[in-house]
């Protein structure tokens, strides 16, 4: 089972419906779940979200119990440790979607033939900018460009072995920004050190609604660039 986990917050995406269409519409949805984490949102959005879950046998919005904003790591490792079994974890933020109908089968046919982790390229609207590319196994992947960006998938297993250190700052705070290489980098990390193999689909299937040029001293992008130096400087975290 594929379950796909979608973190929400701030106002309406413009791109809701694509999104949900992007998945209704995969070959192999019927192996697939989607989990919408709520955050912090507007409630004309979660009235949205909620409708959309209520209309599908395959679509779950996971309520925010405690009402104060959790920031997408802490709200994803609440969720990942609620749950157990063999299943593959994807990541698509709540402004994207996805782009052909047969990203799934692709997925799906990568981890039956051994890979551990799979992830395809992407586009960054008006741009035509892909985010991600292959992994070179023979590199530290922390030291390793950035390549394993959206969409990007895993094995849950592999997440349950990373010590939750990793996913926190040197205080024990939750980091607030980043969250796909403060995920995807301890996971790869642990691959690698099992000699086993990553998957880079070089197809894009990911349409990333996003901004080129963010302002550096932004509030996000300051957290964003701050928590990519800490995971980066100190590596992977054995307990």
């Amino acid at each position: 089972m594929l379950k796909i986990i979608i973190p929400c917050h701030g106002d309406k995406s413009p791109n809701l419906q694509n999104l949900i269409s992007s998945i209704d519409s995969q070959e192999f949805n019927s192996k697939v779940e989607c989990f919408f984490l709520e955050d912090i949102m507007s409630p004309e959005y979660k009235i949205d979200i909620e409708k959309a879950c209520a209309s599908s046998s395959n679509k779950h919005f996971i309520k925010n119990e405690s009402k104060e904003r959790l920031y997408a790591i802490n709200n994803i490792t609440r969720f990942l440790n609620s749950i157990s079994g063999e299943d593959i974890i994807g990541f698509i933020d709540c402004d994207d979607f996805l782009w052909g109908k047969d990203c799934f089968s692709k997925i799906f046919s990568f981890y039956e033939a051994g890979y551990q982790a799979v992830w395809t390229a992407n586009q960054m609207t008006g741009t035509g900018i892909n985010f991600s590319g292959p992994l070179n196994h023979d590199q530290d992947v922390y030291s390793h460009p950035w390549v394993s960006s959206h969409f990007k998938t895993f094995l849950l297993s592999d997440y349950k072995n990373v010590p939750i250190s990793n996913f926190k700052n040197d205080s024990g705070e939750w980091f607030t920004a980043c969250y796909d290489q403060v995920f995807m980098l301890p996971i790869i990390h642990q691959i690698l050190q099992r000699n086993q193999k990553c998957k880079y689909i070089d197809h894009i299937h990911y349409i990333y609604h996003g901004k080129l040029n963010v302002d550096p001293k932004s509030k996000y992008r300051i957290a964003q660039l701050e928590t990519e130096q800490i995971i980066r400087s100190r590596g992977y975290i054995d307990s």
